[in-house]
C-alpha cells in the first residue's frame, strides 16, 4: 500500500520530513487487490480529484483506497512525528505503516 511502508520501525528513516507550514501532496498506490483504509495521524487531508480539476469540500483522516491511485493534500501545521497507517479491510493483521517528521 504505501511504497515504503513495512511493519512499523520506529527507528528507521521517515518516509519524509518537511517543514511546519508547507503543503504536502502525497499519491497513494494500492497494488494488493484489496480494499485497504489508509489513516493520517495527526493531519486532515482533502482529497484532488482524478482530473486535477479541484478537490473534495471536505477534509478527512481517513480514507478507503481501492485500485485507482488516490492523491491528498495537507498542511503539514503539526509538529512532530506522525504515523501514515494502512489496514485491509478483511484483515486487521496486515496492517502497515510509515511515519513522517514536521519540523
Amino acid at each position: 500500500m504505501l511504497a515504503n511502508a513495512k511493519p512499523l520501525d520506529p527507528a528507521g528513516p521517515p518516509l519524509f520530513t518537511v517543514k511546519r507550514g508547507r503543503a504536502v501532496t502525497l499519491a497513494i498506490r494500492n497494488t494488493s487487490g484489496h480494499p485497504h483504509v489508509m489513516h493520517l495521524h495527526g493531519h486532515s487531508a482533502r482529497v484532488l480529484d482524478r482530473l486535477d480539476d479541484g478537490w473534495k469540500p471536505f477534509w478527512m483522516d481517513t480514507l478507503v483506497v481501492g485500485d485507482q491511485i488516490e492523491r491528498i493534500a495537507f498542511v503539514a501545521d503539526n509538529p512532530g512525528k506522525w504515523l501514515i497507517r494502512c489496514a485491509m479491510l478483511e484483515r486487521q493483521d496486515a496492517d502497515t505503516a510509515a511515519w513522517f517528521a514536521v519540523s
